[in-house]
């Protein structure tokens, strides 16, 4: 095999478990869903998942300066900087872990807030519920330091070890917890279990960067240079996730405000069942961060451009592939799966939210290469100007049009995003010598 099949080889591989990684949780929740809220009954499973709600939003919040980390490891592993690549691991790690502990500690302190005010709940839930997110808590803090390893791999564009870490780790939380609901055991005990296991795997990951980077330690450590570095990429990093989430809630909180419990439901059906088109194109693409972040004072300009293509096309083609049969088939999608009133009610919405997420999905290229380039202060700004003009949106159309005014709303955030590629295309059109990332980002 010839060295361009082998590294063609090694990019589809890593897209392949790119999106493995990104389907296998929505997939294990859809398979255990029914036997869980069975077992489990509404009340205690709504725990689990509130509990769990609150750990993925503190991991977030705690672990965003992950993509800083990526493009630094990616860079320094691509000048062959040893010490640079570990200077950064460890920086990450003091980093994440002084994040991830004081996040939990605030949502520990405002644990019996949130309990309290809990509607129509047995003193017996209640505390179960406030065991739950002490657990959580623990977690969050396990989580944030199991995710500079995930990185770490990542930066090494070795997707295949942290993919199969991820999903294993998953298989193994959610076959622990369905075990636990079948011996009639609650939320808090699937939320140790779900604890233990994170602790092992975090260990797991934390030997196999150790060994296969040859690490001299992996101690926590704040070293100034790689904190300025950190933050200076990670800061609106950061800001962007925060939106990210943000955006992914205020919208359905909003169009309940507007429109009422009932609309909300149908609403968040519809997003829920467009998002993965955006989903797994940026699954399946998010190899081009560390491959660009590694190469970017080696490729010339012709060559990024000619990467630029490739991957502009296997975007389209992906995103026209899964939200066509959305777009088109929404009807008979929803009357499958919610039925025919529930499809009578949403399928124009649905088929609205698809063409916004295909929208969206379309910048998914633009996205990472300036990513690599080190552009994610106007990635920040972009974002937060798309969310800020799509929750505008919603608002004025919604009370005229209901959610289908909803939906129009979100279709105002992908063309903001894809003005990205306008500062894109100037980078891409230096024709002169090898491109540095000082040049690149000079020109944009």
């Amino acid at each position: 095999m010839s060295f361009t099949a082998k590294l063609r080889s090694v990019h589809i591989s890593n897209a392949t478990y790119g999106i493995a990684d990104y389907v296998s949780l929505p997939a294990l929740m859809l398979c255990s869903a029914p036997f869980l809220l069975h077992r489990l009954g509404v009340e205690q499973y709504a725990i689990w998942v509130l509990a769990s709600a609150a750990v993925t939003s503190g991991i977030l919040l705690s672990a965003g300066f992950g993509d800083a980390a990526l493009k630094f490891i990616a860079a320094y592993r691509g000048s062959n900087d040893h010490v640079g690549v570990e200077r950064i691991i460890r920086t990450l790690l003091g980093i994440n872990l002084a994040l991830g502990t004081t996040i939990a500690i605030l949502v520990g302190l405002l644990i019996p807030f949130l309990v309290s005010h809990l509607p129509n709940v047995s003193a017996a839930l209640r505390i179960s519920y406030q065991r739950a997110l002490a657990i959580g808590c623990i977690l969050l803090v396990v989580k944030a330091v199991e995710s500079v390893f995930i990185c770490a791999q990542r930066a090494y564009e070795r997707y295949d070890v942290a993919a199969r870490f991820t999903i294993a780790t998953r298989v193994a939380t959610i076959g622990a917890a369905v075990a636990i609901a079948a011996f009639g055991r609650g939320t808090v005990t699937i939320m140790l279990s779900t604890l233990l296991i994170a602790i092992i795997s975090a260990s797991l990951q934390a030997f196999a960067v150790w060994r296969r980077l040859a690490m001299h330690s992996l101690l926590p450590s704040l070293n100034r240079a790689s904190v300025r570095e950190l933050f200076g990429f990670g800061a609106f990093s950061w800001i962007q996730g925060a939106v990210g989430l943000l955006t992914g809630q205020a919208d359905r909180f909003l169009v309940g405000y507007l429109l009422g419990m009932h609309a909300i439901a149908y609403y968040s059906i519809c997003v829920q069942a467009a998002l993965p088109i955006h989903g797994i194109v940026a699954a399946g693409l998010q190899v081009l961060f560390p491959y660009l972040a590694a190469r970017l004072g080696l490729l010339s300009a012709s060559a990024m451009r000619q990467k630029f293509a490739t991957a502009f096309a296997v975007n389209v083609v992906l995103v026209a592939a899964l939200a066509a049969p959305v777009i088109f088939g929404s009807r008979y999608i929803l009357r499958l799966w919610m039925g025919e009133d529930f499809s009578s009610h949403a399928y124009v919405a649905l088929s609205i939210t698809a063409c916004g997420f295909a929208l969206l999905g379309l910048n998914v290229t633009g996205f990472y290469m300036l990513m690599a380039m080190g552009r994610i202060k106007l990635l920040a700004l972009v974002n937060v100007a798309g969310a800020a003009a799509m929750l505008a949106a919603i608002a004025i159309l919604a009370p005229r049009f209901g959610i289908v005014g909803a939906a129009a709303g979100r279709l105002i955030y992908g063309p903001i995003i894809c003005l990205i590629y306008i500062p894109l295309r100037k980078a891409l059109h230096i024709t002169q010598g090898v491109p540095t990332q000082a040049s690149m980002q000079g020109a944009l």
